[in-house]
């Protein structure tokens, strides 16, 4: 009888880490909610009505090796010492595990009307606020969309539904705030000056130091100022996706799990973990959450993960910072290999270009590459 291997997650991660086991004997289980993969980084651009849906996304029976089972399920619970994970009130054992679940919004036990907040982290997630934006734009004479949460994803979505709505002929509030003082602190000095003043200059109001006091469904305060008939945006942090794991693991505050160099869970050599999902050292800090460093660990955690079935010793990860571009709709911030950074609407272009080679088909990527060629007219 075969091995089982599972693979909590189909994103970047979990997809690489199936190709690097196409041909290892093992039976191979892939848990994910999503019938299809999603191109993350393109999802403020689909929320503004910027890019075409199809880019966006591709059938995961088409991605998955041909002998996998699909269970189109989202995790619950993973039991590290009786090696079980549950999922849709159903249990599956494994010999050999992968957790690549990625990671879903936190709302720190917000009691604020759930279905009234537009947080963004899937598909639906854009789609709603795409159709949500549309609607809202017809029915109101002032927009003012809210923000909570000065992050990327924050700050690129505050931009795509401003200059969305500036398309449609309307002059949109925005606010964006964020309890912590200091915007995106891991920019240099510069380069958030940078953002801070486009962001000024757009008109949008950056409130830090600040949180949302209260939201009612349509009206907010947030920092003693109310803001009525509101579009509330929620991009306040992230965590772990699984709500519970049991084993002796070591965590970040955000739920990641901290992994041994070759990226197992260092008390369970037969579990990986990559992606989102993992707290990976770097030079004594863990590295950042981004699409290389989940492509790249996928790949490494699934071939490490076959070197284990044929009984050979695993590798360590060495991760390699390909950069990143962050785009604002008309311009951008991003840093490339080297050090070298880059500003305006050359990192837009790069930003399209990026997600088509990272996409899951030549169809998306040459629709993608259309836009890179575009620009922001698209």
């Amino acid at each position: 009888m075969k091995p089982r291997t599972v693979i909590l997650g189909a994103g970047f991660a979990g997809l690489q880490a199936c190709k690097a086991l196409r041909g290892a004997l093992t039976d191979l289980v892939v848990i994910d909610p999503s019938p299809v993969a999603t191109m993350l980084p393109a999802l403020p651009d689909l929320a503004g009505g910027w890019v075409p849906e199809r880019l966006t996304r591709h059938s995961l029976a088409d991605l998955l090796p041909p002998r996998a089972t699909h269970i189109q399920q989202s995790a619950t619970s993973i039991d590290l010492d009786r090696r079980l994970v549950t999922a849709g009130g159903e249990t599956y054992a494994y010999d050999q595990l992968l957790i690549a679940a990625g990671s879903v919004p936190n709302f720190y036990q917000s009691p604020f009307p759930r279905d009234r907040m537009h947080p963004l982290a899937t598909l639906d997630d854009a789609r709603r606020i795409r159709r949500d934006f549309e609607a809202y734009l017809q029915e109101t004479a002032h927009p003012q969309v809210l923000v909570a949460g000065t992050g990327y994803t924050g700050l690129e979505l505050a931009m795509s539904l401003f200059f969305r709505a500036k398309a449609a002929g309307k002059s949109c509030g925005v606010t964006i705030v964020d309890p912590t003082p200091i915007l995106l602190p891991s920019l240099p000095d510069k380069q958030r000056q940078f953002v801070l003043d486009f962001l000024t200059a757009q008109g949008a109001a950056v409130r830090l130091g600040v949180a949302v006091e209260s939201f009612d469904g349509q009206t907010a305060v947030a920092g003693g100022q109310t803001y009525g008939n509101v579009f509330f945006c929620w991009a306040a942090g992230s965590q772990f996706a699984v709500p519970e794991i049991k084993g002796t693991v070591e965590r970040l505050r955000d739920g990641r799990l901290k992994v041994a160099p070759d990226l197992s869970l260092p008390m369970y050599p037969d579990v990986f973990a990559a992606g989102d999902a993992a707290a990976i050292l770097h030079r004594g800090q863990p590295l950042r959450k981004a699409v290389n460093f989940a492509y790249y660990g996928g790949r490494r955690a699934g071939r490490n993960l076959a070197r284990r079935l044929r009984g050979k010793p695993t590798r360590p990860f060495h991760p390699l910072d390909l950069g990143w571009v962050v785009p604002f709709r008309e311009t951008s911030v991003g840093r490339l290999p080297f050090g070298l950074w880059v500003h305006g609407r050359l990192g837009v272009r790069l930003h399209h270009l990026m997600c088509g080679v990272r996409n899951y088909s030549f169809e998306n990527f040459a629709g993608c590459l259309k836009l890179a060629m575009k620009g922001n007219h698209v």
